[in-house]
């Protein structure tokens, strides 16, 4: 089969083979035409990849150029979505053919790394892709969150003015983040203008925005299952979290339950009254009350090892040269021996040199590393690398130390 870039006169003809993926009543391949002509996050026919053969396109996928934060940084990613194949062509391996035809074209656009939301992790983790985080996901009622004084400052933002003031807030918010989308208008746009959406935002005594909170009215499900559904939720300080929990609380007569997700290290459960979860929401453990679910979702995988390493910021610390003797099956220029020279919060990046340790392990392992999700000390008693000097990894675990990985954005 043939991977090559969508012409815009093959449009139509992708939307119906993405719509025998992902069948839904109300995305019809008119739907899908009109969001891969022109999708939210940017491109067009230059960013759908198809694959082809004698009988025409059987295989189609987005390559979104997407810049994700990473230690400070805004990193070029291609972030891979809608893999369809047609049903005539299922387990014949195209589809992991075309996923590696994704990697190559992103990485000859300059990208550094490449996300994706995997409908199976064991199939994305044979072609390098490494999970990236997780959230805890909770389902409660309203009172089960603090009232606050602080939720008086929360007002809805439906002015341009107050949404230009969430967007300034969110890129402000991300800076110190790692994984979240930088977003453009027409990614902004899409949420501002869904109508079962609201926004609100917490202002401060000196009239800044210090937090927002979008809501999801999920009235698509029968009366008796519907639920409030927190899609995003970002404060800068403890007042404006305080308040926008308050507000959320204070929905107490108009729904049953709010389902919203944060990062464990937000310890989401010392905020709530009674953190159990509903009755048959989650697998009881004897005695164990459970609190929340966890979900795991977006994977990451590096594309330029040199570019990657260079481009992000470092701890600062000990000065450390380590050797990566990496496996990658897929890209070729990844593959083999790396010197990585870890000095004054920067990495420097070659193929040869002396080192103080010698790390062995492949480039899905490597991906979670390096965007935080995975410590090279939790990796080596995980026994997903090898090390010759393991008294040294702490000093590699706090220089590649970020926060847990975390985005809003699903693509």
């Amino acid at each position: 089969m043939n991977y090559r870039p969508a012409r815009a006169d093959e449009i139509s003809a992708v939307a119906r083979l993405v719509a025998h993926s992902f069948p839904a009543p109300d995305r019809t391949p008119d739907w899908f035409e009109e969001h891969l002509a022109r999708p939210v996050f940017g491109g067009g026919p230059d960013t759908l990849l198809v694959g082809a053969d004698a009988r025409g396109i059987a295989a189609a996928c987005q390559i979104h150029p997407l810049q994700q934060w990473v230690a400070g940084e805004p990193l070029p990613v291609t972030g891979v979505g809608t893999v369809a194949i047609s049903p005539t062509h299922r387990q014949q391996r195209h589809g992991a053919d075309l996923v590696r035809a994704a990697l190559r074209a992103g990485r000859e656009r300059g990208d550094i790394a490449s996300s994706l939301y995997p409908f199976r992790v064991s199939f994305y983790r044979r072609l390098g892709y490494g999970l990236a985080g997780e959230a805890v996901q909770i389902q409660v009622p309203p009172k089960a969150l603090p009232d606050s004084d602080e939720r008086h400052r929360v007002e809805l933002l439906e002015t341009e003015e107050g949404r230009r003031s969430a967007l300034q807030l969110y890129d402000q918010w991300i800076r110190e983040q790692t994984g979240q989308l930088a977003r453009t208008p027409g990614m902004w746009t899409r949420l501002f203008d869904a109508a079962d959406h609201a926004l609100v935002g917490y202002r401060a005594s000196g009239g800044g925005l210090e937090g927002y909170a979008l809501a999801l009215y999920r009235t698509d499900l029968p009366p008796r299952e519907r639920y409030l559904e927190v899609d995003e939720i970002v404060w800068l300080t403890d007042a404006a979290r305080r308040g926008l929990y308050g507000w959320l609380a204070s929905l107490d007569d108009q729904w049953a339950h709010i389902v919203m997700r944060a990062l464990p290290s937000q310890r989401i459960g010392d905020w709530l009254r009674e953190p159990r979860l509903p009755r048959g929401s989650a697998p009881p453990w004897r005695l164990w009350a459970p609190a929340a679910t966890v979900l795991s979702g977006l994977m990451f995988r590096l594309l330029d090892v040199r570019a990657a390493f260079e481009g992000r910021r470092i701890e600062p610390g000990p000065t450390l040269a380590l050797t990566i003797e990496l496996r990658d099956a897929d890209i070729d220029a990844n593959d083999g021996s790396w010197r990585i020279a870890l000095d004054a919060g920067r990495a420097t990046v070659e193929r040869a040199g002396g080192v103080d340790l010698t790390l062995r392990t492949d480039v899905s392992t490597l991906s979670r590393i390096y965007i935080g999700a995975l410590a090279p000390s939790a990796a080596l008693a995980a026994g997903l690398l090898e090390c010759d000097r393991p008294e040294l990894l702490p000093i590699l675990d706090t220089a590649l130390m970020l926060p847990e990985p975390w985005i809003f954005d699903r693509f």
